[in-house]
């Protein structure tokens, strides 16, 4: 009995590494959709970063660019959805979904889905 309920908790931990893991990677993927671009810089910069193992694991997921926090605190994006010299597209908003708060606004609003992820990771059969 011992035996088995140390390599479940394994299981579970090994899991745990993998869901936490996951999860981060799925932030950055919607955060990634809502960041503004302008060349591209930005977008590129984002990293999704894994330290510890099993239950210990912890995951950041952020921009490495040196002004991502000014863009990412800009709320007033002053002239968003103007159009941008040269056919660029608009300031701020090419796509139609960029936003201010690209990464704070996906963890609140994803927390649920990301708790899901973890715990179907964690399910040992």
């Amino acid at each position: 009995m011992l035996r088995n309920l140390k390599r479940r908790t394994e299981l579970m931990a090994a899991g745990c590494e993998r869901g936490v893991k996951l999860a981060g990677l799925t932030l950055q993927r919607d955060s990634q959709q809502r960041v503004p671009v302008n060349l591209g810089v930005l977008k590129a910069s984002a990293f999704t970063r894994a330290e510890g193992t099993g239950f210990k694991i912890a995951v950041q997921v952020g921009y490495t660019a040196a002004y991502a926090l000014y863009v990412h605190e800009s709320v007033g994006m002053v002239l968003k959805g103007l159009p941008r010299p040269g056919g660029k597209g608009f300031y701020w908003d090419p796509q139609g979904r960029a936003q201010a708060k690209f990464l704070e606004e996906p963890v609140r609003r994803m927390g649920p889905e990301l708790r899901a992820i973890i715990q179907a990771a964690m399910r040992v059969k």
